[in-house]
């Protein structure tokens, strides 16, 4: 921007010395009849240049038409004095300044905004939940089944599975801390993983069986899914219990 700025007072400043450019006077020389020399002669000098006045605006481009025309007032009406130059450079310097900071701002939310949709993209995103459901005389055995979905690797830090006799309804889930399981367990993208243990059930059916899987994505933040289903007698399940227990980050 400040580049542009400079070939603009380039331009403008140049214009009115265009515009007075022209053929010089010729000049005559002839004898002096009383010397017998040569001397320069000259005409008569105007009054406002006897003065040392200097041409207006409208005087200095006289010469000039078109486009070019226009350029030289502008340039006379911009740099026409010292002070009118040092006026009109700060102003454009002032105005450039202001669209560098402008696009320097711009740019700025814009990687600001990058940066906190990388992870949103990047991150590991688990959901599990209970599978192998086995029914025996109203009692239950499952295991725990999870897959990443996301593009980078989750470490699996704990999980829980538990067997309860009624709905959870309440917006605010809440466990056994004696049901988890401690783990540091790394899940690749797009791999599933099941743990070796068996959960079993001291409730006859029908029960639902809540739980979570704890993690943390590359950029170690942590997260949580949730889940909760419910098992009928015929050994049918669905998800069930308040949305919060079906809830993730």
């Amino acid at each position: 921007m400040r580049g542009l700025a400079v070939v603009f007072l380039l331009i403008v400043c140049t214009a009115p010395a265009f515009a007075q450019a022209g053929p010089h006077a010729n000049v005559e020389v002839s004898d002096n009849d009383s010397g017998g020399g040569h001397a320069l002669e000259s005409g008569e000098i105007p009054a406002g240049e006897a003065a040392g006045e200097a041409e207006t605006g409208g005087e200095a481009c006289a010469g000039a038409t078109g486009l070019g025309g226009y350029a030289c007032q502008f340039g006379t009406f911009l740099f026409g004095s010292v002070e009118r130059t040092v006026v009109s450079f700060m102003a454009l310097l002032a105005l450039s300044t202001l669209l560098l900071w402008f696009n320097t701002r711009k740019a700025v939310t814009a990687a600001k905004i990058a940066a906190e949709h990388i992870p949103a993209v990047e991150r590991a995103y688990v959901f599990g939940g209970p599978t192998e459901l086995f029914l025996l005389h109203d009692q239950a055995t499952v295991r725990l089944a999870m897959q990443n979905y996301g593009r980078t690797p989750a470490v699996i830090k704990e999980w829980l599975v538990e067997f309860v006799a009624q709905e959870p309804r309440g917006k605010s889930p809440a466990y056994e801390a004696s049901k988890r399981t401690v783990a540091n367990e790394i899940l690749e993208p797009d791999k599933l993983f099941s743990p070796a243990s068996v959960f079993r059930s001291d409730i006859a059916s029908p029960f639902f069986i809540v739980g979570y899987i704890a993690y943390e994505d590359v950029f170690r933040q942590p997260h949580m899914t949730r889940f909760c289903v419910g098992v009928a007698r015929d050994g049918k399940a669905a998800y069930a219990g308040h949305p919060a227990w079906n809830g993730y980050d």
